[in-house]
């Protein structure tokens, strides 16, 4: 079978050159002790002219589709900022395990390569229900960085409970020394994390950026 007439397809090239992890092979994202000062996301990144910022992925999966159906056209665009917080494809809990494990995949494969190409990449992590964390927190060096994503994670009872279980696995596994907060903060498991010298970074969603501006 000729390989090559598949990479495109199937993002294959991608995955040239990966330090895998773990019985998965899962692509490793190498550490990084940067922390933004600024964030933009993808999809407001194609157009503006923001160098000093780092493009986010904390965004609805179809917002940045176009980077995975082409991702060596997004490359020059992402390489013009200060660095990028690796895409957050959704783990829906609904899903079977293999597209669970598949967007862990995938947020290592994307976040691993942009490093390959010069980009400063921070690791997104993301988990759902305890069987995913054989493998949700694979593929990131510990000791550095670390971003995630809260938004639709702490209005619902069960959402919360979800987030705030992993949360523990996840610093005994990353063990981070700074954590991107994208969204809300107002969980004890930050606290909790601070009390343990994990620096904490917050910023807030677009959405409560406006409102907040709109009230000011």
């Amino acid at each position: 079978m000729n390989y090559d007439l598949y990479r495109g397809v199937l993002n294959a090239d991608l995955a040239q050159n990966i330090e895998p992890s773990g019985p998965w092979e899962i692509p490793v994202i190498h550490r990084t002790k940067v922390v933004p000062d600024t964030v933009v996301p993808f999809d407001k990144a194609v157009s503006s002219n923001k160098p000093d910022s780092w493009i986010h992925f904390f965004i609805h999966d179809r917002q940045f589709s176009r980077l995975v159906h082409d991702p060596w056209r997004y490359l020059p665009i992402i390489a013009r900022h200060a660095g990028a917080i690796s895409p957050d494809f959704s783990v829906f809990w609904g899903y079977p395990r293999y597209k669970q494990l598949e967007s862990v995949c995938r947020n290592r494969e994307f976040g691993a390569w942009m490093q390959r190409n010069g980009i400063t990449v921070i690791p997104s992590v993301r988990w759902g229900k305890p069987n995913t964390y054989d493998f949700a927190f694979e593929g990131i060096e510990p000791g550095g960085t670390v971003a995630v994503g809260t938004a639709g994670c702490m209005r619902e009872k069960k959402e919360r409970m979800v987030f705030e279980e992993g949360f523990g696995p996840m610093l005994e596994a990353v063990k981070p020394k700074t954590l991107i907060v994208y969204g809300s903060r107002r969980s004890h498991v930050f606290a909790d994390a601070e009390n343990a010298g994990v620096r904490i970074v917050q910023f807030d969603t677009a959405t409560a950026d406006y409102h907040a501006k709109a009230v000011n």
